[in-house]
């Protein structure tokens, strides 16, 4: 075989040894990559830390060692180093490593180690405004501050970890904050390969957008008052201004009850206090707060009410006679006035009346019955499409209660048999205690509606009422008569002895035949 064919066959064989992955093969043709650890550390003042280099795969490399005083300086090799695997520094600088074989071969050169000293300075954060709180949607600013930096070219870097993106200014600004942007916030100077030491900690909470809440005094108008408003707010020293509304009857607000109308000179207030005079009429208000540049606007607060019990021809609400029924009493609130359009209202709203916010034309007609839960009491007034309220009512449904009615049978009942009396109370509490009376006697007193005889006598004859919530029934009278008469009472005996004869004598006339 000539020379030619020998390095033909010997190409070949190479080029499907690389290619089925045989190690010594890619070792002859593939050039490795040093491994350096770690790739970044800041050493701590007086500290040191390990580097380790390493090549891959087979074969004997001896490390070499390099460093770099700065970014973009000469690499100096580190001859006292070479050969070995792991070496202590205690400078900054970049380092690198590469594997040189016993032939000569050399690996490509490691990624750069960045080692940066701590210089002994602490830097210091400030948030502006240094509030005790900071709501959704507001605004802050960080900023890092060097001691005696000033002059030096510094970048920064930032705590919480998704804000270590490189900066060269040491102010950072939070606009419309969110959850996204609680946290514990940290600065630190960077200068080339030294940093500073992280600064103090400022944590920030971001907490849900702020409703202030609305008081009014007094609650019930008297001549002459005038009524104070106050707006209330957590740390309400903290840079806020308020703002002072009259709140509207609205019809095309469908999530609102009310539009609000600024009150005269209750724009950017820096009291938390609003007084009106010369109101008259039943009326409701609303404020709200504001603060930073930003202009950050608190929630409206709730609506608060001012109430009068004085008519007043535009708007008036009238409590009808109260009207008795079998299973309970109930009494009409009727809303008249200058309007076509009118709606029940009530304070409080934990139990709501099925007229109550439903706009009505023409007279609006609330029913309130008696039967009903006792959280239907409260105040109720009336409120029109032309802006009007009207009087006031307190309403306790308990003063519309006419009483129980006590239920007896209309027929006598007989003696000896199980008798049930009851008192119907027509409203009813968790847990009630209802008193019966036998001709003005007190005979039973606790949660029992009944009045139960199991066996009833002639001594159980008489008057009985009962009493509920303070209130009496109507007395009704219980005849008792007895079971049964003297003639009734002998001739079942007469005709089972009849019946037992009969048949004696049939069994005698069968037997005799």
């Amino acid at each position: 075989m000539d020379m030619s064919m020998r390095h033909t066959l010997l190409g070949l064989f190479l080029l499907a040894s690389l290619f089925s992955g045989n190690a010594q093969v890619k070792y002859l043709f593939e050039t490795p990559t040093a491994i350096l650890r770690p790739t970044r550390y800041q050493l701590p003042i007086g500290g040191s830390v390990t580097l380790s280099c390493s090549v891959e795969g087979s074969g004997n490399w001896t490390i070499l060692w390099y460093s770099a005083a700065s970014f973009g300086s000469k690499e100096e090799p580190m001859t006292e180093y070479e050969g070995k695997k792991a070496i202590i520094v205690s400078q900054r600088g970049l380092y690198s490593c590469r594997g040189r074989s016993d032939s000569g071969r050399h690996t490509y050169n490691s990624d750069k180690a960045i080692i940066k000293d701590t210089l002994p300075i602490t830097a210091i954060l400030t948030i502006q405004p240094n509030w005790t709180r900071i709501y959704m949607s507001e605004a802050f600013t960080v900023r890092c501050e060097i001691p005696g930096g000033e002059g030096t070219y510094w970048s920064y870097d930032w705590r919480p970890e998704r804000f270590t993106t490189y900066y060269t200014t040491n102010e950072r600004t939070f606009y419309n904050v969110g959850w996204e942007d609680n946290g514990n916030y940290q600065c630190r100077g960077n200068m080339g390969l030294s940093l500073t030491e992280w600064s103090n900690v400022i944590p920030v909470t971001i907490s849900f957008k702020l409703q202030p809440v609305l008081t009014v005094s007094p609650s019930w108008l008297s001549p002459g008052a005038s009524v104070t408003l106050s707006c209330e707010i957590e740390y309400p020293s903290e840079g806020w201004s308020f703002y002072w509304y009259k709140a509207i009857p609205d019809l095309d607000i469908k999530e609102e009850a009310y539009k609000y109308e600024l009150l005269p000179d209750g724009s950017e207030t820096a009291q938390t206090l609003y007084i009106i005079t010369g109101q008259t009429h039943t009326a409701a208000y609303v404020c709200r707060a504001q603060r930073g540049r930003n202009y950050y606007y608190t929630y409206y607060s709730k609506p608060k009410f001012v109430w009068s019990a004085d008519l007043y021809s535009a708007a008036s609400l009238t409590v009808g006679p109260v009207e008795q029924r079998l299973s309970f009493d109930f009494v009409r609130l009727t809303c008249k006035g200058n309007s076509t359009w009118w709606r029940v209202r009530k304070f409080p709203e934990n139990s709501v009346p099925y007229c109550s916010n439903v706009w009505n034309l023409g007279e609006s007609v609330c029913t309130l019955y008696t039967k009903a839960s006792y959280s239907d009491d409260g105040v109720y007034w009336c409120e029109s499409m032309s802006k009007q309220f009207s009087n006031a009512v307190n309403i306790t449904l308990q003063d519309f209660y006419s009483g129980p009615l006590m239920v007896i049978p209309d027929d006598p009942v007989k003696k000896g048999t199980f008798v049930s009396l009851s008192c119907n109370l027509r409203i009813k509490k968790n847990f009630p205690s209802v008193a019966f009376y036998h001709n003005n006697k007190l005979i039973q007193n606790d949660s029992r509606e009944e009045l139960n005889f199991l066996a009833v006598s002639k001594s159980d004859e008489g008057s009985y009422k009962c009493q509920y919530s303070g209130k009496e029934s109507p007395s009704r009278y219980m005849s008792v008569k007895s079971a049964v008469g003297p003639e009734s009472s002998s001739f079942p005996v007469r005709m089972k002895v009849m019946n037992a004869v009969a048949f004696i004598l049939v069994m005698m006339l069968s037997m005799n035949q």
